[in-house]
Formats: C-alpha cells, sequence, structure tokens
C-alpha cells in the first residue's frame, strides 16, 4: 500500500491533520535577552547621555545585532501561518523551509535535544521521493548538528546514510512531548504499515 492511502475497511481511522504554530510566548521570552543585551551595550560606553555620534562601532554593533534577532523573533511570533503541519500527504516544514515531506520518503523518526534548538524531531528522509525544493535544501544544508550533538550523531548514523531534516519544535505552541507523540502517530499510520 502507498503512503496516504486510505485503510480499508475495519482499520483505524487515519489522524486527523495537526497544525502547529509559533509559541508567542516561548519567543518573547527570547527576545528578553536581546534586550537586556541592548541595554548593556547602552550602558558600556560610560556615556552619559545617549549620543549615537559618540558611540564606539563595536557598542553600535552591540546594539544593533541583539535588536535584528528580536525583530526576527518577534515577526516569528506573529506569523498566522502553521509552521509545521502534519495530515495525510505528509509533514509540511515551513521552518526551516523544506516544504512537504511526504510518508513516502520517510525513512525513521525520533526526537532529540540538540544545542541551540533545545528539542527537534529528526527525520531521516529518502532524498530521491522528494519535490526539488526539499532536495535543494537537504543538499544545501551544512550539517554541522550532528556534531554538536551526540543524540543527532547517532540518529544520523542510525539512518544508514539517508539524509537526516531537523525540525527545531521548541518554539511551538504545544508541548515537545505532544508533537513527538502525534509524529509517531503519523508514522505508525502512513509509514510503518507500508514496509
Amino acid at each position: 500500500m502507498s503512503a496516504g492511502t486510505p485503510r480499508a475497511a475495519g482499520k483505524p481511522a487515519p489522524p486527523s491533520p495537526v497544525n502547529f504554530y509559533p509559541s508567542k510566548i516561548k519567543l518573547g521570552v527570547l527576545i528578553l535577552p536581546c534586550l537586556v543585551g541592548v541595554g548593556i551595550a547602552l550602558q558600556s560606553d560610560e556615556a552619559v547621555e545617549f549620543v549615537l555620534a559618540e558611540m564606539h562601532l563595536t557598542n553600535i554593533l552591540a546594539i544593533l545585532i541583539p535588536l535584528f534577532v528580536a525583530g526576527v523573533l518577534l515577526q516569528m511570533a506573529f506569523d498566522r501561518k502553521p509552521v509545521v503541519v502534519f495530515d495525510a500527504a505528509g509533514i509540511h516544514c515551513q521552518r526551516p523551509p523544506i516544504g512537504l515531506i511526504p510518508w513516502s520518503a520517510v525513512i525513521g523518526i525520533g526526537a532529540a535535544n540538540a544545542t541551540l534548538m533545545r528539542r527537534v524531531l529528526m527525520v531521516a528522509v529518502d532524498p530521491d521521493q522528494l519535490a526539488e525544493k526539499a532536495r535543494t535544501f537537504i543538499r544545501n544544508s551544512i550539517g554541522v548538528l550532528p556534531f554538536i550533538s551526540p543524540q543527532l550523531a547517532k540518529f544520523k548514523k542510525q539512518a544508514a546514510g539517508y539524509p537526516a531534516v531537523y525540525i527545531p519544535i521548541s518554539h511551538l505552541s504545544r508541548p515537545a512531548r505532544e508533537i513527538e507523540r502525534l509524529a509517531q502517530e503519523f508514522v505508525l499510520y502512513y509509514v510503518a504499515e507500508d514496509e
């Protein structure tokens, strides 16, 4: 049976499609250190008043970089489109910009802690089953995460040469454990039975 094909009578119903949106609270918490960094940079030039012309270049950059990061996080927080969607077609992923990963392309799935991204969904994929946009993203990905996190390196080794996609799930509106459970439900329904 091919991935995404309805089950015969008597089989359980397919899982309902699930959308995962960015969490405004979680991303808002990440904005706070950026604002603290701006405050520290403003106080570090020993200036009584804020005069941009009298600031050093390093201080200006120390203000602009956290402001830029805060702006990106703010834009992410108020994005109305779902970041990740699980449905009968596969995994639709906006961040990273992969597009659709059809269930027929999924070789294995897992979750792990990763440096900087906290919790990620790891998806081993068959690139031949992916659309050109997803293949291009995987081909252009640097792939340093497995070197940073032992759990990701272990998953990559278990993927037996297939490339892996790492989807950050810690900043989404649902708890990471719930996202992992739902991912397993979809994999058991659309992938495991087809093997």
